[in-house]
């Protein structure tokens, strides 16, 4: 059994090159462009409240758009949020 011990590592080489060379940077860089696309849509709301007024955030899809791919698609839970009751 001690000799197997090794070769577990080895086994599971590929599923970490692969996480850590394409899904993570991919997940790196949607982050990136969903947080350049919510500080644009903030900015361009707050201007737009500036000229306007309007009654509901413009920029609050966008930023559920970027909670969600923050926490890896849903699968983490946000803390600062009360959890939904499921029925």
């Amino acid at each position: 059994m001690a000799l197997a011990l090794p070769i577990a590592p080895i086994f599971l080489l590929p599923f970490i090159i692969l996480f850590f060379i394409v899904v993570f940077p991919l997940w790196v860089v949607a982050l990136a462009v969903l947080g350049l696309l919510l500080v644009l849509a903030r900015a361009l709301e707050w201007l737009v409240r500036l000229a306007t007024a309007i009654e509901r955030p413009l920029s609050g899809p966008l930023g559920n758009a970027f909670h969600w791919t923050l926490s890896w698609g849903g699968m983490a839970e946000r803390r600062d949020r009360p959890r939904p009751d499921k029925s």
